[in-house]
């Protein structure tokens, strides 16, 4: 309570023993907690619900698509004639639309209805996959053609991932919603990690076109499971109020505003080296090819599926913050460190510790997020996570490349790890409220977890 207290603004202190401890009384009696009613939802309850498991089943065919795409998409650029800077450019035009479009979006999902929305935006990137792949066999794909897709594909992505988060909550009751986002996340990781081994294999064995029509087969998944869920109708309040109630909540506690600033720095400076470097670190700095493309971004997946099956425990920690921070930290150091590894051993090894970490810290500001927030507020709240985290993405695609044009990849992934570590570390110290994820939205867990006992409260307007 007293972290929930001073997360809005109010002088708060907690003292063991109570109110009569703080007085020199001695306790009438101590409160005895039950550990076991005090702990969330099993880890897997999510997958007792069959809404739960349609919803996942499709998502889990679709991500896996959208990685084999994703793994691909690079290497395409390289097979185009692009540079490593290219590819900052290519990562600008696709992530642009998540800082124009972010907060618009989780206002349309609030206000209409979240699978029609989702249905909508889901098949026209179907449509988008498609036409890349007859592209690239007709021989008529180049990068300026490569480049406006990936603004429209860029663009569809934004406006479907709000409404896509809002359903989630709604496939399972509150008490299961922590569960739901960490299967979600495991869920993700699995397709992440399945994604890029499928498209070094098609890369290798077909070419481009089979990576990109495989992507859009995928998309007939989600859409068949989509379709059998029930509407998720919003409130219907106007767009624009809807935007600035949601960066108010959010903004207005300092713990949830604190990790917001760590989103910044990893759209910024942690992902962009992951998202756009690694075809370019594969080919240039290993001197390999397809085949080292794909263990570098299966190194990737492997610990990102590794540190999904740790959220589902962590996710159950009443405070998030210690981990999550760490998971950030961590990430930092072995992003630094393969931008000077020139070992691919090392480097996959790397970044199965990125992957990891990496995974820990997005997967768990989703967490928090989700569950702090109402059914009226889940997907405006989810927006600004977004527009703070992927919106900056066109800044560090830009800083990247211009970092990779000027120094070479490796050194442009060293720089951004470097940044990473520099920042949390200062976030840390300037604002340690950061360590209170997930006690400032549930007080009554951090207490059961520090003190049982009753705790007085001394409670003045900041």
């Amino acid at each position: 309570m007293a972290h929930w207290l001073r997360d809005r603004g109010f002088e708060a202190y907690a003292v063991e023993g109570g109110v009569a401890a703080l007085e020199g009384r001695r306790p009438a009696g101590a409160v005895v907690s039950d550990n076991n009613s005090m702990i969330p939802a099993r880890a897997s309850a999510a997958l007792r619900h069959r809404d739960f498991r349609l919803y996942s089943a499709g998502v889990l065919f679709s991500l896996t698509g959208n990685w084999v795409e994703a793994a691909a998409f690079g290497y395409v650029v390289l097979l185009l004639g692009g540079s490593a800077a290219t590819l900052g450019i290519i990562g600008f035009l696709n992530t642009i639309p998540n800082l124009l479009l972010a907060l618009p979006a989780g206002a349309l999902a609030d206000r209409f209805d979240r699978r029609t929305l989702v249905l909508l935006f889901q098949a026209a990137n179907m449509g988008v996959a498609a036409l890349l792949a007859v592209l690239w066999a007709t021989g008529t794909l180049t990068l300026t053609l490569l480049g406006a897709i990936a603004v429209v594909g860029g663009s569809l992505g934004t406006l479907s991932f709000p409404a896509f988060q809002g359903m989630l909550a709604s496939t399972v009751p509150k008490e299961d919603l922590e569960s739901a986002v960490a299967l979600n996340s495991l869920s993700l990781q699995v397709a992440r990690f399945l994604g890029p081994a499928i498209a070094g294999f098609l890369l290798a064995a077909a070419g481009p076109a089979w990576v990109f029509g495989a992507n859009a087969v995928s998309f007939v998944a989600v859409l068949g499971g989509l379709a059998l869920l029930p509407a998720s109708r919003a409130a219907g309040r106007m767009i624009s109020g809807s935007i600035g109630e949601g960066v108010r909540y959010v903004f207005g506690q300092r713990s949830l505003a604190s990790m917001m600033i760590l989103m910044l720095l990893a759209g910024i400076f942690g992902t962009p080296p992951v998202a756009f470097m690694i075809p370019a670190i594969a080919r240039i700095q290993l001197h390999g090819g397809p085949g080292t493309l794909g263990a570098l971004t299966g190194g990737i997946g492997l610990g990102s599926v590794l540190g999904s099956v740790a959220l589902l425990a962590l996710a159950r920690r009443p405070n998030k913050g210690e981990p999550l921070l760490a998971g950030f930290l961590v990430t930092g150091l072995a992003i630094a460190a393969i931008g000077v590894s020139t070992s691919l051993t090392l480097s996959v090894l790397l970044t199965v510790v990125g992957g990891f970490c990496g995974v820990l810290f997005v997967g768990l500001s989703t967490v928090v997020v989700q569950a702090m927030s109402s059914n009226e507020l889940r997907a405006r709240a989810t927006a600004v996570w977004a527009a703070a985290f992927v919106g900056m993405l066109p800044f560090g695609a830009l800083l990247t490349a211009g970092l990779a044009a000027w120094l070479g990849p490796g050194h442009a992934v060293l720089v951004d790890g470097v940044a990473v570590v520099v920042g949390g570390l200062a976030v840390w110290m300037l604002r340690p409220e950061v360590g209170w994820l997930g006690c400032a939205a549930l007080p009554e867990s951090c207490l059961a977890g520090t003190s049982p006992v009753a705790v007085a409260l001394e409670v003045s307007s900041a």
